[in-house]
């Protein structure tokens, strides 16, 4: 399945706002997703975040000066406004919107702006009341009969730590509109899709429990992913040190017995169930009721097994079921014979012995098994990029 914003050209306007230093993760993102992406700046934008700093991240020179030293520089930019496929002006100030919406032309980024014929999108970020100013307001209706696309900035604590509208959107929402706007296919479009994530904890008193190493990483970018591919998604957690997902409604557990009662009642009508939770395998048979207090001699905690819940769910559940599993080695035997005990669609197996990737790592190496045979291996490389492949592996089996 390709990746359909691959070789897009982008054109980023970034304006002299305090959301100017949030265009760097857009512009990571968007070059995560292999866009060629050239950043223009106005003046005053390089007082919040320096042209370098964009030059580093795109790997391209960025367009400030109308009237560069370089005196062809100027024909080469109104060549490159010429063949972009979008422009991108985020974050877009009440200046910005003005200019464009009464063909001023002077500085660079207005004059792209006047130049191009590509679809164009501004996503505002400003004080609420320069939002509502009826000025500003006059320039984006006029911007919108014309065609160009003007988000509706977020609502939210702004610079000024008031609440109001004028707050910059969050990355996925811009990514999903630009997307939208370039009559990119969602792939999870209509799809609702069940993710568990991180570890499960099982008590052995009130103060101690039983757990694992499970960061939590790889569920949450597979619900960031199919976020981003136009799912809606529920994401259900064990305790984990990470924020919430913008976009996506989260359901909160701490031991297995509730992981296993939210997977119950939440994956009805679900498309798709995504199990990369590391659920606890035992769990004290009888907890303390108070602190066990510490002695020379060794104290020994009967144990007994937590439910499978990927067993359990298969009975229940008749939408795609996706498992994983964690082992050493890259024998992928026993991961197969998994795979048809739990009656999985598909199993992704990774890898706790292997450096800098599985459990708590920002990176990770696994292979994709399903029931017909077939072994899929991605190799080394983020967990996000990991999740937006695993993610249009299932969706080309389901389509």
């Amino acid at each position: 399945m390709s990746n359909r914003l691959k070789d897009k050209r982008i054109l980023l306007g970034v304006c002299g706002s305090i959301a100017a230093y949030k265009a760097c993760e857009l512009v990571r993102e968007l070059r995560k997703a292999e866009v060629e992406v050239t950043v223009a700046m106005t003046e005053s934008a390089t007082k919040f975040v320096g042209p370098t700093t964009f030059a580093a991240l795109t790997n391209r020179p960025v367009m400030v000066h109308q009237f560069p030293d370089d005196p062809e520089a100027g024909v080469r930019h109104v060549g490159e406004a010429e063949s972009l496929d979008a422009v991108l002006v985020a974050p877009a100030t009440a200046n910005i919107l003005g200019k464009a919406a009464h063909a001023v032309a002077d500085d660079l980024l207005s004059t792209l702006l006047n130049i191009v014929d590509c679809p164009v999108m501004f996503v505002p970020a400003m004080n609420s009341r320069m939002w509502h100013n009826p000025a500003t307001q006059d320039a984006v209706m006029r911007l919108r009969s014309w065609g160009r696309l003007v988000l509706e900035p977020d609502e939210g604590p702004l610079a000024t730590l008031h609440v109001g509208v004028g707050r910059f959107p969050e990355t996925s929402r811009i990514i999903t509109e630009l997307r939208a706007m370039l009559d990119v296919p969602q792939l999870y479009q209509g799809k609702r899709v069940l993710v568990t994530a991180g570890p499960t904890r099982e008590s052995l008193d009130p103060v101690r429990y039983l757990s694992n190493r499970s960061s939590g990483k790889m569920g949450y970018a597979l619900a960031a992913a199919a976020r981003d591919m136009g799912a809606e998604v529920t994401l259900i957690s064990g305790p984990v040190a990470l924020d919430p997902i913008p976009g996506c409604r989260l359901v909160d557990v701490v031991t297995t017995d509730e992981m296993l009662h939210a997977v119950e009642e939440e994956s009805r009508g679900r498309d798709i169930l995504i199990m990369a939770a590391a659920v606890a395998d035992f769990r004290p048979s009888s907890p303390a009721e108070d602190k066990i207090p510490r002695t020379s001699k060794p104290t020994v905690v009967p144990l007994e097994p937590t439910p499978d819940i990927l067993k359990t769910i298969r009975g229940k559940y008749a939408g795609t079921l996706v498992g994983f599993s964690l082992q050493a080695g890259s024998d992928l035997k026993p991961a197969r014979k998994k795979l048809e005990e739990k009656g999985a669609d598909f199993l992704v197996v990774n890898r706790y012995d292997e450096p800098d990737a599985g459990f708590d790592a920002e990176m990770n190496h696994v292979w994709i098994l399903s029931p017909s045979g077939e072994e899929v291996e991605l190799p080394p490389d983020t967990k996000s990029t990991i999740a937006r492949k695993v993610l249009e592996h299932i969706i080309q089996y389901m389509q």
